[in-house]
């Protein structure tokens, strides 16, 4: 009772204390850095800064609180450990109460005025918050979001700024010290997602799908360093200064406390089990060697005929459960082994052969997301594996600081992608020419609906007694990508082909605000008519698929997924793409021919070429046939110019040499508007100028029609600029912009 006394005495003096309010007042202030200053999360935009508007109106402003909160409750939390001492108060305070019980007073009384402080910048950015995301706005989120990024920093900050103080009894050493493990964090750090404490990695928030992985490994990381901070708190209450003595003998007297240095040890154990036994990445070799081969051989005597896998995903814990059936022959008919590859995360939890018990070796070798499981099989003709598998997804560890945007098992999202899915069979052939087939049952929540990676669509066959939904699809190949959410699908004729778009039900109202059927619709009949079809056709099919990720894609067996990014509020509004938002959706959806269709080496020494670039100028093309020259000209060549001559009139561009004086922030940010400006203006302005040069329109045509069309060289595949200048007959010096 006399801590809880103590306690109440204390927060009111500080709830009284000017200084809190002025911090606080500033604290509920400190997300606007993120709406401008400070914006961590990387863009997903080639022109200016854009990332979701999850991202944007909260995550970004979340981080900017956290930073700014984690500083200005150090300063605080300094002040008040230190405020005796500098009102020459030790010896009266000591004297009414116990060293150690103020300083446990103090300590918690600081950590409840960061909650108070959370809770009221809460309630200050909710009105601006949901106004400026609109639709797409989730309070879980909202709240999720805030609770586990700005909150756990301010109070790392009181338990790491209060340790510094009992140890060293000086505030100068103590901001000292919060500010080296703050540049730490900052700097250091930067490239370990479980050491940042103060700004944890955030590489993209999802506001179509899920944010359920992204908050998990968030709050890994504060568990982790929650125990942590714990743990030095509680070792530095040993050196609370008793009697007058200094830190040594005062740490003798204080040690008698037994049970803080065992808590403080088992805190430590907690926190380094939470360090290596962290669940969300694998422990593949960093270094890729691009000579290996996952595949070494093929086994000639043991093929497989079909598969067949019931799946149950764990929507509460992220976990995937499922039995998988392999029908396989052994031509042999002696024993053999066979290895499947799964998920470092999953284990198999029993393995028959022909309903028999199999003998079965985890090999534990991570590499490249995968690791190996070996099964014994006898010398029987005809075979069929059974292996129950579960587990949780892990992603790979060179992507840890892109954490949340592959693996997804969330009641709003699912992401499995083959060995995500189900164990794949390695080294073993098709049994004949024809496609085998790869059965699936999946259950689901009611609301979801999944999508398989191809052109085959899932059939409802039933309700489980829990309420979801199973599901079964009927594919083939040796392995799955499997999304659900909440699709909803467009069927669009275009270009002799069926066109089927999956996205989420949130952007319903933009892709009917700008006319997406139509849209797709155009770019396929021109695109096609003016290149060619795309490689990846199946059956005179065609399917598009929105995924809760950023940035590029892929495609195959007549599919192809785009990140959300491609279809944002925000994204629409990205004027360097096109004049409104259904020419942006028509620019995303020409990467189908110029960046999946095509692919462009990323580390082109060339900056301006890219796949880019030759979007942008397919969009002047098609919108030029639509609206006229005027339009296109005025819409897109005047803009490219404009751009080109402003960055050719820029002073530090005319004078290199002060540019080396420039601060580093602003030169990254010039050298980042460069890229930009040479991807999106300079060099459709190129096009445009080859276009003249090989003879008019039709002739580029053909040049491109010829290019996108080529045999490609696998050990090579990207088209480069020198290729392109090849096939005009120009060089470079002839496409120099006077």
């Amino acid at each position: 009772m006399r801590v809880v006394s103590l306690l109440r005495v204390e927060i009111r003096r500080l709830l009284l204390n000017r200084m809190t309010w002025f911090m606080s007042l500033l604290i509920i202030s400190s997300p606007a850095l993120g709406l401008t200053l400070y914006r961590p999360i990387s863009s997903t935009a080639g022109s200016g800064y854009s990332t979701s508007i999850s991202g944007t109106f909260i995550a970004n402003p979340a981080l900017a609180g956290a930073i700014a909160g984690a500083i200005l409750l150090a300063v605080l939390t300094a002040m008040e450990f230190s405020r005796p001492a500098r009102h020459r108060m030790n010896a009266l305070t000591d004297a009414v109460i116990s060293p150690f019980q103020g300083a446990v007073v103090r300590t918690i009384s600081l950590l409840i005025t960061a909650a108070v402080i959370q809770g009221l910048t809460l309630l200050a950015w909710l009105p601006f918050t949901l106004v400026q995301t609109g639709a797409i706005f989730q309070l879980d989120v909202y709240v999720s979001l805030y609770l586990a990024i700005m909150l756990p920093a301010m109070i790392f900050a009181v338990l790491m700024t209060a340790s510094a103080y009992l140890l060293t009894y000086r505030m100068d050493l103590t901001l000292a010290l919060f500010a080296f493990f703050a540049l730490l964090s900052l700097t250091v750090w930067d490239e370990n997602w479980l050491l940042r404490w103060i700004n944890p990695s955030i590489y993209y928030v999802s506001d179509a799908f899920s944010t359920s992985r992204l908050l998990r490994y968030i709050l890994w990381n504060r568990l982790l360093w929650g125990t942590i901070l714990s743990s030095i708190w509680l070792l530095s209450c040993l050196s609370i200064r008793r009697y007058g003595k200094g830190l040594v003998r005062s740490a003798t007297i204080n040690v008698r406390k037994g049970y803080i240095p065992a808590l403080s040890a088992l805190l430590i154990v907690f926190g380094w089990m939470a360090y290596t036994g962290q669940p969300f990445l694998d422990h593949s070799k960093m270094e890729l060697d691009s000579n290996s081969k996952r595949f070494l051989y093929s086994d000639e005597f043991v093929t497989i005929s079909s598969i067949h896998v019931k799946a149950f995903p764990d929507f509460t814990r992220a976990r995937q459960h499922g039995i998988a059936e392999y029908q396989l022959q052994n031509s042999s008919e002696k024993p053999q082994t066979i290895a499947f590859s799964i998920n470092p995360g999953y284990s198999l939890s029993s393995a028959s052969v022909n309903g028999n018990p199999a003998v079965f070796r985890d090999l534990h070798n991570d590499e490249e997301n995968r690791k190996t499981i070996e099964v014994d099989i006898p010398g029987d003709k005809e075979i069929e594996v059974t292996l129950e598998y579960g587990g949780f997804p892990q992603e790979w560890n060179i992507l840890a600081l892109r954490q949340g945007l592959d693996s997804q098992i969330s009641r709003d999202y699912l992401y499995l992608a083959n060995q995500d899915f189900a164990p794949i069979p390695r080294d073993l052939i098709w049994g004949s020419d024809e496609p085998n087939p790869y059965y699936i049952e999946v259950d689901l929540p009611s609301g979801m609906t999944p999508v398989v990676f191809g052109t085959e669509t899932a059939q409802s066959v039933g309700k489980s007694s829990d309420g979801s939904i199973r599901w079964s699809i009927e594919t083939n190949g040796a392995s799955v990508i499997l999304y659900g959410g909440d699709y909803m699908s467009r069927q669009i004729d275009a270009a002799g082909i069926q066109v089927d778009f999956w996205h989420s039900a949130k952007h319903n109202v933009l892709m009917n605000a700008f006319d997406a059927d139509d849209v797709i619709r155009q770019v396929f009949q021109y695109c096609t008519s003016k290149y060619g079809p795309l490689q990846f056709y199946k059956d005179n099919k065609m399917r598009i698929i929105e995924i809760g990720s950023a940035g590029g894609g892929y495609a195959s067996q007549g599919a192809s997924v785009m990140g959300e990014d491609s279809f944002s509020a925000r994204g629409f509004q990205d004027m360097r793409k096109g004049a409104g938002g259904n020419e942006v959706l028509a620019h995303e959806i020409i990467h189908q021919w110029w960046g999946l269709g095509n692919m462009f080496a990323q580390d082109d020494s060339e900056r301006s070429w890219s796949s880019e670039g030759l979007t942008v100028y397919t969009t002047y093309r098609l919108m030029k046939e639509q609206y006229g020259e005027a339009y296109a000209r005025e819409n897109y060549v005047d803009k490219w110019q404009a751009e080109v001559d402003d960055y050719y009139q820029n002073f530090y561009i005319r004078n290199p040499a002060f540019l080396d004086k420039l601060p580093k922030a602003y030169r990254t940010r010039m050298d980042n508007g460069v890229a930009q400006m040479k991807q999106y203006s300079e060099m459709p302005l190129k096009l445009l100028k080859a276009e003249q040069l090989v003879g008019g329109e039709q002739k580029m045509d053909d040049i491109l029609h010829a290019l996108f069309n080529r045999e490609i060289d696998y050990a090579s595949p990207f088209l480069t600029y020198q290729q392109f200048l090849d096939a005009c007959g120009l060089t470079k010096e002839d496409l120099e912009l006077g």
